[in-house]
């Protein structure tokens, strides 16, 4: 029965094909919508937790600031103006920090609101000059492609190391080592360049490509005095449960500022989850508003559904009048439907294959399609199909076959 019903739909659908495809172009739409928006949702979700995985697991970072709590005490939220923020850090909590049992690396970071050009080039506004010291290459996995990073003894010298796109920006080349880039006046020589890191299309996180790391002491007589420090990141030893040490780092400082808690420390792990959590439910949330596209091609399947039955009165009589059954009227206009709704879906998943490929190779968007999506987006147009062509396909089996017969 079930066949039988689905081959009378689609030579009903080959018959009108234009009324056909415009009914599936709602579906279609819907059905792209809410698989691009959750294709590129959990691409860019995985582009920025691949970003901050790259840092390592057994990392630790500290901001300024109360953290946001819940009862449990883990972190529920990290301020993001944390880095640009008044900081209560200081040089004498990196030497606090350092002292804690299963600590390797403390690397400190301020950022320096200056201004970035070359002989080349008058201006570069998208570098970011940050003061650290030589123990960032390890704690951060910063990988130098040309040159080297600064040591120990370089803390004083006016060195720098800059990202890959500072050095394409100023100097129009990979490999300027050697060469000066000039910070609010002063010249720094070039010592290294930085690999290039991979970058996510909202820019979370930060931009390695866009970073000039000068060393910590040469920056503090660069701005004529202490630098305040945005941010302190930890590297942990190997075999060290990171949580032990993130509570060890914490009632250190607790204790270094006179017992209060202004400062936030966070691991690798909070930060992923946190970013987990927030793309997730912001992929939810607009695959839900794209849904609505759904409802609006699944009532123009029962608008034209409607037209359908009528048109098609006469053809439900003599059925009717050689015995046919209201189910069986009824199954014949609903599996219609559905194999609309169906066929819409389907060319709504290949047409949100296509764009996705398209958006791969042209823009840094790397959209994310699962089999889950695709079939999730399958079942929701059968699903919308079955809601929107019910009605129909009852007004259809209700019909008298007497007056059914008699319709023109």
């Amino acid at each position: 029965m079930i066949m039988t019903n689905v081959k009378m739909s689609l030579s009903s659908i080959r018959s009108n094909r234009i009324r056909s495809f415009l009914t599936m172009l709602g579906v279609i739409i819907g059905v792209m919508s809410v698989v691009m928006t959750v294709s590129i949702g959990e691409g860019v979700k995985n582009q920025v937790l691949t970003q901050i995985s790259n840092l390592g697991s057994n990392i630790i970072t500290i901001q300024p600031g109360q953290p946001g709590v819940d009862s449990s005490g883990k972190i529920k939220n990290i301020k993001l103006t944390a880095p640009i923020s008044t900081s209560t850090l200081s040089e004498a909590d990196v030497a606090t920090i350092a002292a804690v049992r299963g600590v390797v690396a403390v690397s400190p970071n301020a950022v320096l609101t200056t201004s970035v050009e070359s002989a080349e080039t008058p201006a570069y506004g998208d570098g970011v000059v940050m003061a650290t010291t030589y123990d960032t290459k390890n704690v951060l996995n910063q990988s130098v492609e040309y040159g080297e990073f600064f040591e120990k003894s370089d803390m004083t010298k006016d060195v720098a190391i800059i990202g890959s796109n500072v050095a394409d920006a100023l100097y129009h080349q990979r490999d300027p080592i050697g060469r000066a880039v000039i910070i609010k006046g002063h010249e720094y020589i070039i010592r290294g360049v930085l690999s290039a890191a991979p970058e996510n299309p909202l820019n979370i996180g930060p931009n390695y490509n866009n970073a000039i790391y000068i060393p910590f002491d040469s920056a503090k007589r660069l701005m004529n005095g202490p630098l305040q420090i945005s941010e302190l990141n930890i590297k942990v030893a190997a075999g060290q449960k990171l949580s032990d040490i993130t509570n060890r780092v914490k009632d250190a400082l607790y204790s270094a500022h006179n017992n209060q808690y202004d400062f936030t420390v966070v691991s690798q792990k909070e930060y992923l989850n946190l970013a987990n959590q927030l793309f997730t439910l912001l992929t939810t949330f607009v695959a839900a508003v794209a849904g609505i596209s759904l409802l609006v091609g699944g009532i123009g399947i029962m608008n034209i559904m409607l037209v359908s039955v009528s048109e098609r009165t006469r053809e439900i009589g003599v059925r009717k009048a050689i015995g046919a059954t209201n189910q069986q009227i009824l199954s014949q206009f609903l599996v219609e439907a559905v194999v609309i709704s169906i066929f819409g879906g389907i060319f709504g998943v290949l047409l949100s294959l296509v764009a996705s490929f398209i958006l791969r190779i042209s823009t840094a968007i790397h959209p994310s399609i699962s089999l889950e999506t695709i079939l999730l987006a399958t079942g929701v147009s059968t699903l919308v199909g079955i809601i929107f062509g019910i009605t129909p396909a009852i007004q259809a089996a209700r019909k008298d076959p007497i007056e059914a017969l008699r319709h023109q």
